[in-house]
């Protein structure tokens, strides 16, 4: 067994015992590797080390986890595991001293100088028997990584017996996870470290993503979407994607508990792997999902990637900026709904959840919500409005923009007790203001006439008349124009002050932008139109493109999935749909035909416009005939009915 890119010219003997700790590239990985650590706390980081080809055992399939290690076995074992290998064996020798006894390895040695992890004037010090302590260690990793001291974070029983010059470093690595305090809050500096010890500490180093692992060998983490055991692949899903590992029938896989085989395996596991350069799995362990410790949210800057992962800026609510690691199969939802197609894009709103090492397991995203209501208090940061008979209070951000009819600027404070307004909002927290008083919003139409102090628009059905007011604000295409401007059939949006004059028209441009309302209607065959109703009455009728996406909580659906009665944004580009985004069809009214029932379950199917939707009763529900008397869910079979849905289940239901 020869090492990998040791000298050549080492003696036999040396190598055979060095191969202990370097990996040769031959040698196979797992469970059956080494006969001595069965039950060791330390069995599986030295099982992993061993995949990635940096540690391997003694002849004879020994790891001896217990024996202790060398200053210079340390050096060694570190800058490898860093990838620094190749680079030691052009390190320069010149101008340095060494022990006498160290007659391999004199390289590593004189790239530690190189790399600030030792002095030129502690090579001598150093001979091929001189043990490493937990501080020396401690030293090493932190200088090679160029972590900055932190003695801050030494908080030990003993930290009395750690060498001042050591506290920083001791700190730093203490403060990344990288080396932990031994039972009872001790650390123990000049203990020595033993092979299992440091393996334990250099894997770390892995796993919170501090370093990459040792090419070609790759670690993959993701959640189980598919298994085939026949041909011994495991597809694993994160937020790089979707990756196929192959896993042979044989390994053992660990477990929290214990360890199992790949026929128990089952979607939705997580799952850890180190595979070889062809996705070969060395070896493989089921995880827990991550606690969350901790949570912080704000507004997205940054979701990105670089070589160490995934990483998310956030601006809080304070105003701070704030960047954590994501880890590679961090769960995102969006709107309580886990999805793969979403990844957080500037100025979302999101809560990212914590684990105990700072690293984000989970991001909740909170898509933007328009709320309506009456002011009841203006605080420095909140805002108290009163919706449907109730008094909320909402966070603001610090961001907060806000206008008076979405065209004058104004500030928070200038708000009053019994304001009108209408307000973005995101996870309870207000980002945009429109100061609405005295305005009858979400009124809609279509320019029938227009006279200097009058405009008639057809609302619904009908034609109304409405007086203009002498400053009312025409708006096209973000710009003011003249009420005269205005033509024949323009759809629009327009607001109404308490005396009944106009004061904001918007024209809406049928054939391009962006809308949101409710689907009166939706047409599959032969071609696709839709109908949506606008908040005031107005329905627009597109044609549909054939390649319009269908999205709901940034999850793609069918078509056919929409519900009439759903509140949705759609895009229109060129007069045709080409994006529908279902905000809610959870909670709506329909008129339908109940095409079946189910009352051993509760379930009733609804036939919607030549279409079928299954949903569950709530407990509760009420079901009534036309004169408002109880009836049997089983009686209601082909009866045409007026249903309410609450939450996607069925709350009411009146026979018509």
């Amino acid at each position: 067994m020869s090492c990998r890119k040791l000298p050549v010219c080492l003696l036999a003997a040396v190598v055979i015992f060095f191969c202990g700790w370097f990996s040769t590239g031959m040698a196979s990985a797992g469970e059956g590797t080494f006969n001595d650590i069965q039950g060791h706390w330390a069995e599986r980081v030295i099982l992993e080390m061993n995949a990635y080809d940096i540690v391997h055992g003694y002849p004879g399939g020994e790891f001896r986890p217990n024996n202790k290690v060398t200053m210079l076995e340390a050096v060694v074992m570190i800058l490898n595991t860093l990838g620094w290998d190749e680079e030691a064996g052009q390190a320069d020798l010149s101008g340095l001293q060494f022990h006498p006894s160290v007659t391999w390895g004199r390289e590593y040695l004189a790239l530690a100088v190189e790399k600030g992890m030792l002095t030129r004037a502690g090579l001598p010090q150093i001979d091929s028997q001189r043990l490493a302590s937990r501080v020396e260690v401690a030293a090493l990793v932190c200088l090679a990584l160029g972590l900055t001291p932190d003695a801050s974070q030494v908080t030990f029983f003993d930290t009395g017996d750690i060498p001042e010059k050591y506290r920083g470093y001791v700190g730093a690595v203490v403060k990344q996870g990288i080396i932990q305090g031994m039972p009872g809050n001790m650390f123990m500096p000049g203990e020595p470290v033993t092979r299992a010890q440091l393996c334990a500490i250099l894997s770390r180093l892995i796993d919170r993503k501090l370093i990459p692992p040792p090419p070609p060998m790759e670690l993959v983490v993701g959640r189980i979407t598919s298994i085939d055991m026949i041909k011994e692949k495991v597809l694993l899903r994160n937020l790089e994607g979707e990756k196929t590992v192959l896993l042979p029938a044989d390994i053992t896989i660990f477990t929290a508990s214990g360890t199992t085989g790949p026929e128990f395996l089952k979607t939705g596991d997580r799952l850890k792997c180190i595979v070889d350069v062809r996705n070969n799995v060395r070896y493989a362990a089921l995880m827990d999902d991550a606690s969350i410790a901790n949570s912080v949210e704000g507004l997205v800057v940054s979701f990105s990637r670089d070589g160490s992962g995934y990483n998310l800026t956030l601006e809080t609510n304070e105003g701070d900026y704030l960047t954590c690691p994501v880890e590679d199969d961090a769960r995102l939802f969006r709107a309580s709904r886990e999805t793969d197609t979403y990844r957080p894009v500037e100025n979302d709103y999101v809560q990212a959840g914590l684990d105990v090492n700072g690293r984000v397991v989970r991001i909740d995203i909170y898509p933007p919500e328009r709320i309506s209501g009456t002011v009841v208090e203006v605080g420095g940061a909140s805002l108290t409005l009163r919706r449907q008979g109730e008094e909320e209070e909402y966070a603001v951000s610090p961001r907060v923009q806000v206008t008076r009819n979405y065209v004058r600027g104004m500030n928070f404070s200038e708000l009053r007790r019994g304001d009108r307004v209408e307000a973005v909002v995101m996870k309870r927290t207000i980002f945009q203001v429109n100061l609405l008083s005295d305005v009858l919003t979400g009124q809609s139409g279509m320019v029938s006439r227009v006279h200097s102090k009058a405009i008639y628009l057809y609302v619904g059905d009908e034609e109304k008349r409405y007086e203009l007011d002498e400053q009312v604000e025409v708006i096209r295409d973000g710009r003011l124009i003249d009420v005269r401007d205005l033509r024949r059939g323009d759809y629009v949006n327009f607001e109404v002050d308490g005396r009944g004059y106009v004061i904001t028209i918007e024209v809406l441009d049928e054939d391009e932008g962006e809308f949101e309302g409710t689907v009166k209607y939706l047409d599959v065959y032969p071609t696709t139109w839709l109908t949506i109703a606008l908040p005031g009455g107005l329905e627009m009728e597109y044609e549909v493109s054939g390649k319009v996406d269908v999205l709901r909580d940034g999850d793609r659906i069918n078509l056919s999935d929409i519900i009439p009665g759903s509140q949705v944004a759609v895009r229109v580009e060129d007069g045709k749909v080409t994006e529908i985004e279902v905000l809610d069809d959870q909670n709506l009214t329909v008129k339908c035909l109940v095409s079946g029932v189910n009352p051993e379950r509760r379930r009733i199917t609804l036939e919607i416009n030549d279409r079928y939707f299954t949903y569950f009763l709530a407990p509760g529900a009420a079901i009534l005939d036309r004169n408002g008397k109880p009836v049997s869910l089983e009686d209601l079979e082909g009866y045409r009915v007026e249903v309410r849905l609450k939450d996607g289940e069925v709350d009411r239901i009146t026979v018509l």
